[in-house]
């Protein structure tokens, strides 16, 4: 799935709201991470802070600190629950997040507290894709636009 030379995995669940994406794992954790929208905005990430490992959120809660060039925003978490890991690699080196945004770039892994209910407030597919043409138009992104670096772009 591709928006705007964006890419957006198939295999993945979305959060719009949140530019990130999430991978349910055979554990039953979730995967979170920025996704190729959320990098093209905030352009090149200079540190990722997360919260502690063990540390409980709820819902719309930072789970970390992004830093990109001349501010910070919390990582807000589209779902309560347990941080159970963060990407020691995207601490160490967070330009991961962009140049690997759904691999290597991950940020942390969250134990949710109640999947079953809150897994219909996520995306997949062709509802994906619309959610996030649309937050694309809402914002006013061009990706020609010289301020913006795309994912992959230099």
């Amino acid at each position: 799935m591709n928006i705007h030379g964006l890419d957006f995995p198939d295999h993945l669940l979305y959060a719009p709201d949140y530019n990130l994406w999430l991978h349910e794992e055979a554990n039953g954790s979730l995967t979170l991470g920025l996704t190729a929208y959320g990098c093209a905005i905030y352009g090149q990430i200079f540190a990722f802070t997360p919260k502690r490992d063990g540390q409980h959120i709820d819902k719309d809660r930072s789970f970390g600190v992004v830093e990109f060039a001349k501010a910070a925003s919390s990582a807000r978490s589209p779902l309560a629950g347990v941080i159970q890991a963060s990407n020691e690699a995207v601490v160490h080196r967070p330009a991961l997040i962009n140049q690997d945004c759904y691999g290597a770039g991950w940020m942390v892994r969250i134990q949710p507290d109640d999947w079953a209910s809150a897994r219909a407030d996520f995306l997949s597919g062709d509802d994906a894709l619309a959610a996030f043409a649309e937050r694309m138009r809402l914002d006013g992104y061009d990706p020609e636009d010289e301020g913006v670096q795309a994912l992959g772009r230099d």
